[in-house]
């Protein structure tokens, strides 16, 4: 029986770890059974790292503007990064150096940034402006530069791997999901909403949107799936021509999963927790969702912790939970 083991960061680990943990869990119960490791993410913490396993792949530090990352470069040209990384608080300015960086590594042909897990509520503001080589100001009100900035990307073709499917404003916008991302107070809430409703607007003033070729209509990149998430940052990508794309879809198309599954009797996904939320943008739907060859396998999910634990002793504890989920997911399917 051939086993796959796919999932996201859980609790402290990130993808590779916690796949690598549960993977050796059920071998620890099964071990005549063949298991695969294959870590996968939805853009936040732990995206470069599981692209960082696609063969080929190498990793190299960037240092930019006081912000440290890594970027994954694979064989292809294309370099991934994790936004996360650049630990952006209240200005995305520290993402758009790492994107310079990036961009300016020798051999480099697209860049796939994972956005998601990010304090920042700017709507990409600061991050535009970094790859713009402008000062971080976040109280800046004229954006002419927008246009001649994405000129000066339009070689570097981007995707924003999105961890959130929000619009940029709106009762589900990136305004609302901060209340409990970041947890702000409702009044916060709603000035941060009207702060990007205005942002938004001088946005379209020098960038005036593209019209639909089927309906005629103006284009609002605001509206769109995914805009919203890492506090606009997605829209700031968006606005000088970058892709927005599910988080979980962008990291199982580097990884092979439908390659992978299509060798699999068994598809085993880990979840930090399984309710309601682990059905929305996760890997778990991505896989589970029986998107591609992905449903055509059988699936069991394994559950970790549901609280990131903190300090050497959480980690060890979680890496426990990891290795027990994982034996307890072993059944008479592998015998």
């Amino acid at each position: 029986m051939r086993v796959l083991v796919t999932c996201d960061a859980i609790g402290v680990a990130t993808p590779p770890e916690a796949a690598d943990l549960i993977r050796a869990a059920w071998l620890e119960r099964a071990p005549a059974v063949t298991v695969g490791a294959l870590p996968l993410s939805r853009g936040g913490r732990g995206f470069a790292a599981a692209a960082a396993r696609v063969e080929g792949a190498r990793e190299e530090p960037l240092a930019a503007g006081g912000a440290l990352g890594t970027v994954v470069l694979l064989p292809d040209g294309s370099a991934v990064l994790e936004a996360a990384q650049a630990q952006a608080d209240r200005s995305s300015y520290s993402v758009g150096a790492l994107l310079v960086a990036a961009a300016d590594v020798p051999g480099v042909r697209r860049i796939l940034v994972g956005v998601g897990d990010l304090r920042c509520l700017d709507g990409g503001l600061g991050m535009l402006q970094a790859m713009a080589g402008r000062p971080d100001d976040p109280a800046e009100t004229d954006l002419g530069w927008l246009r001649e900035t994405r000129v000066a990307w339009r070689g570097v073709p981007i995707v924003a791997a999105t961890s959130h499917a929000l619009p940029m404003l709106g009762f589900h916008g990136a305004a609302a999901h901060a209340e409990e991302a970041l947890g702000l107070s409702r009044q916060q809430s709603q000035e941060a909403e009207n702060a990007l409703g205005e942002y938004v607007d001088r946005t379209r003033r020098a960038l005036p949107p593209r019209r639909d070729l089927l309906t005629g209509k103006d284009r609002r990149l605001d509206r769109e799936p995914g805009a919203g998430a890492g506090g606009g940052v997605a829209f700031g990508l968006g606005l000088i021509g970058a892709q927005i794309r599910p988080g979980a879809r962008v990291s199982a198309e580097l990884a092979g999963l439908d390659r992978a599954v299509a060798a699999t009797d068994l598809v085993v996904i880990g979840e930090n927790v399984f309710d309601w939320r682990s059905l929305q943008d996760t890997v778990l739907a991505h896989v589970g969702g029986g998107r591609g060859r992905a449903g055509q396998a059988g699936g069991r999910a394994v559950t970790g912790g549901a609280r990131r634990p903190s300090g050497v002793r959480g980690a060890r504890r979680e890496r426990r939970l990891l290795r027990r989920a994982g034996r307890s997911a072993v059944g008479r399917r592998t015998a």
